[in-house]
């Protein structure tokens, strides 16, 4: 059905051939000359504007917040509330077609996918709009539970019993595994117990109980299957049990997943354990931006790709580490993964933040040495150099746990800078190969050095306000406006620092443990310190803004040029513009709540 004018954008592509006809016989056109005011701040709004030709600013007092060009609509959100909060002028002469506002709020009754546009808030939008990507399958996917793919079902034998009966009765019941009962407890037996057995000359008539294994890796069967790739990968394992009220009901292998998930993560981990050489793991590297590329072409959502993708790079340096490094030191150290890549939201290879806890006795040029061949080997793999030399070849960032105390301590007890930005990046730490427990001493020593005064947790907190936002005199807004062909954001600096620090801080004054930011937030919410909308909108804004930083990135990747936090704000489509904007005003107010918790005004 034709309509008088070019419907196909968002949020008019949500409606109904009759319903786009009709609303189109509804609308007026209306002109702008430059600089006029076209809704005032405060003022009420009684139409829905579609840019037809022309620029159009949004105004927060002076500073630009918006920008809209051809086929693209505001002011949205003022429709619902029949107020707008900020003031809209015309850039440029602007061609307007102006909807009604009753016409449109019947449609939002009618319709409920158009008036989500209107009504959801900004993680609903989130979620809501990103649909509109085509990725639904792979959203799905990633949602399933164990008990949607079935399971294999457990076939018992009795501990008494020897390895002779298991393997009569595998190939009678055509399975690759028994549970064997020997009492109260129940174990393991598989088929890759066979190659230690012909191994090592075990006898056929050795007992079950002395040959299974019971100490179990174990998903509920109502538990993602997601989880149990991660348990499989992490592990580097063939099989999980599956557990129904903690007792055993099937076993979930991995060519189960196979027929279920196209990722390859399994192969990748497996490459990882037959990996003798460094040019192993850079096969290995490469096939991981492949899988990132994959997923993310799919859909699968960024809080779960960067966990998955932290598994294998967690796997990959323990094994580089392993290579590099003597066994004498490789046994005595801890190596660790910091910020970014500690968190467990780092997707693609940005530069290498990690730190060394050496064992008390090691030879310390023996260290050294090894310290410096991982840097360097770490390059190799696509890792770039940390530019404030946050890695384990800076002696500054290996230390015995004692020494470590003391780093901690001193830079606790600094009022600003560097020493408490390390503070925080310490703060996110992960434990890539050795004793965890070092790590655990070192963060409880961080945590009882804190200094109990709101002075400096404010202190603490600066660094949120350390990018200021776009102002009305630069920025990317103003590169739109310009027409300049590109219009590049730093994207770190602009969002996810602000939301990833402020997180931080607020989860290290309220002694949340968790390093991750989507669990810190959820652990805030727990304890009353974030309001549940307030968390789920900067969850979902964060997850939109590593999706961009990922995006670009990807770009960037394909023609050779080197990793950086920009994006170009003028390449995105419409719809991620208006995401774009959603997630900055998000960024906004949390800076501003920030802002007025530490009073970061008197610094």
């Amino acid at each position: 059905m034709a309509t008088r004018f070019d419907l196909s954008h968002p949020p008019f592509d949500l409606l109904t051939p009759a319903e786009a006809s009709a609303l189109s016989d509804a609308a007026d056109v209306l002109f702008f000359c430059d600089d006029q005011e076209i809704l005032q701040a405060g003022g009420s709004v009684d139409s829905l504007y579609l840019v037809l030709k022309g620029l159009v600013r949004e105004m927060s007092a002076e500073e630009i917040v918006g920008v809209y060009g051809e086929f693209e609509t505001f002011d949205c959100r003022a429709l619902a509330t029949g107020k707008t909060i900020h003031r809209f002028e015309a850039h440029e002469e602007a061609l307007l077609c102006a909807f009604p506002r009753q016409e449109v709020l019947a449609l939002t009754e009618k319709n409920p996918a158009f008036g989500a546009y209107f009504f959801a808030t900004v993680s609903d939008k989130f979620g809501q709009l990103a649909k509109k990507r085509d990725r639904r399958e792979w959203q799905n996917l990633f949602t399933a539970k164990i008990s949607d793919i079935g399971f294999r079902q457990p076939v018992f034998i009795d501990a008494n019993q020897t390895v002779v009966d298991a393997a009569r009765l595998m190939k009678a019941q055509r399975c690759r595994s028994l549970f064997v009962r020997d009492g109260e407890r129940t174990g393991l037996f598989t088929t890759g117990d066979f190659r230690d057995i012909v191994a090592n000359a075990v006898p056929g008539d050795t007992r079950l109980r002395d040959r299974a294994q019971f100490s179990l890796l174990s998903c509920d069967k109502d538990d993602f299957l997601f989880n149990a790739l991660l348990l499989m990968t992490r592990q580097n394992i063939h099989r999980i049990v599956v557990t129904e009220k903690e007792l055993p009901v099937g076993v979930l292998a991995q060519i189960d997943l196979l027929s279920y998930f196209s990722n390859h993560s399994h192969l990748i981990s497996q490459q990882l354990e037959m990996a003798t050489t460094v040019g192993d793991l850079a096969k290995v590297a490469q096939d991981m931006e492949a899988l990132v590329e994959s997923l993310a072409t799919q859909g699968m959502k960024m809080p779960q790709l960067a966990r998955l993708i932290q598994v294998l790079s967690t796997r990959l340096m323990a094994r580089l580490w392993q290579m590099v490094a003597s066994p004498t030191v490789f046994a005595g150290c801890a190596l660790l993964a910091l910020g970014s890549e500690g968190r467990g939201e780092q997707i693609l290879k940005t530069d290498q933040d990690n730190a060394l806890i050496v064992g008390d006795g090691l030879d310390e040029n023996e260290v050294a040495q090894a310290a410096e061949n991982f840097t360097e080997q770490m390059l190799r793999l696509g890792y770039p150099l940390c530019p404030g030399g946050i890695m384990v070849s800076n002696k500054e960032w290996r230390h015995t746990a004692q020494e470590w105390i003391r780093t901690l301590h001193h830079w606790a007890r600094q009022s600003q800078g560097d020493p408490l930005m390390n503070l925080a990046i310490f703060l996110d730490a992960d434990t890539i190969s050795g004793p965890p427990a070092w790590l655990a001493i070192c963060r409880d020593a961080l945590r009882a050095g804190v200094l109990d005064d709101a002075t400096w947790f404010s202190r603490m907190a600066l660094p949120v306000e350390q990018f200021p936002n776009q102002k009305a005199d630069g920025g990317f807004w103003w590169q739109l406006l310009n027409r300049e062909g590109s219009a590049h954001l730093d994207i770190k600096k602009a969002g996810i620092f602000p939301l990833v620090h402020g997180i931080r801080v607020l989860a290290l004054e309220t002694n949340v443990m968790a390093t991750n930011t989507f669990d810190r937030l959820d652990a805030l919410v727990s304890k009353n310190v974030l309001k549940k909308t307030m968390a789920d909108d900067i969850s979902e804004a964060l997850a939109f803004l590593m999706h961009l930083r990922l995006e670009a990135g990807l770009e960037m990747l394909r023609i050779k040029k080197s990793l950086s936090n920009e994006i170009d704000t003028a390449s995105l489509s419409m719809l991620d513009k208006d995401l774009l904007k959603d997630a900055l005003q998000v960024v906004k107010r949390f800076k501003h709540m920030i802002n007025q918790r530490y009073h970061l005004d008197r610094f």
